[in-house]
């Protein structure tokens, strides 16, 4: 009992530090990694949607650092891979497009995932995730960027808590020189019905910069109920809806994401 305290108390400690600092979502990256991973040699094609349903009608404002964020559409198509039975590699095409205007290539990223030690060996199960990323100066000014994150899980019978914690570096752009690196959480708690359906709730906010915070108001911070199930054709399906919590922030975006093969069994990202 006191080892299942302690696990959460690990899990929710770094999102309560860190969650005062988020500057900035990526909608992107509305993905919280697990603990398992492909197994060598499984191939999973992932598409990775959302939509902002109810955001901002000028620039640099909830997650758009350039375009309106109202109505914004976005798509990453992953390619996932894995390498070994505990490390899997990806590459994420993105697509953009604004309200009124054309589907636009947004940049790429290249990303490598693992996992340590076997499930239940440790108090917490731990992986690691390194990714460097690209993006076009039109969709963000920050146009080269690093980032490492630990990811956790702990599963309490049919209770299922993830969290992951991005450390991120700007390489080019104009906040490489104002930050020495911006922190994040993405986190889940979800409660697994059967094998084919899982229900949670989302907390994402961040990364936030070290140096330079901004003010609460102009935080970005989301709370967003999801639905994990596999659709006909055996594809593993998250639907959800997230609600703003900040003056910064959209006030509501919906994000849908598919994976296709793949070795994980039912296993959502």
């Amino acid at each position: 009992m006191k080892s299942s305290k302690f696990c959460l108390i690990l899990v929710a400690l770094p999102g309560m530090l860190f969650s005062p600092l988020a500057k900035a979502v990526d909608p992107l990256e509305f993905q919280i990694h697990g603990y398992a991973t492909q197994g060598k040699g499984n191939f999973s094609p992932q598409l990775l949607n959302s939509f902002v349903a109810y955001g901002r009608k000028e620039g640099e404002g909830g997650t758009s650092p350039t375009f309106a964020s109202q109505s914004m559409m976005r798509t990453a198509i992953e390619l996932e891979y894995g390498l070994t039975n505990k490390i899997d590699m990806a590459y994420y095409i993105n697509f953009a497009r604004p309200a009124g205007g054309d589907v636009q290539y947004a940049g790429s990223k290249l990303r490598f995932r693992g996992r340590i030690a076997e499930q239940g060996v440790l108090p917490v199960d731990l992986g690691w995730y390194f990714e460097v990323e690209q993006w076009t100066p039109k969709i963000n000014d920050d146009t080269l960027e690093l980032e490492f994150k630990p990811t956790l899980q702990k599963d309490f019978g049919p209770f299922i808590v993830i969290a992951n914690f991005p450390f991120e570096k700007v390489i080019r752009g104009e906040s490489a020189k104002e930050q020495l690196f911006e922190v994040g959480y993405l986190t889940e708690l979800s409660y697994q019905k059967n094998k084919r359906l899982r229900y949670g709730i989302q907390f994402i906010g961040g990364p936030g910069g070290v140096r330079n915070i901004d003010p609460l108001r102009e935080q970005q911070h989301y709370v967003m109920p999801v639905v994990h199930f596999v659709a006909p054709g055996e594809v593993r399906s998250t639907v959800g809806i997230g609600f703003g919590q900040t003056h910064g922030s959209d006030r509501i975006i919906l994000k849908a994401n598919f994976s296709f093969g793949g070795g994980r069994g039912y296993i959502w990202d």
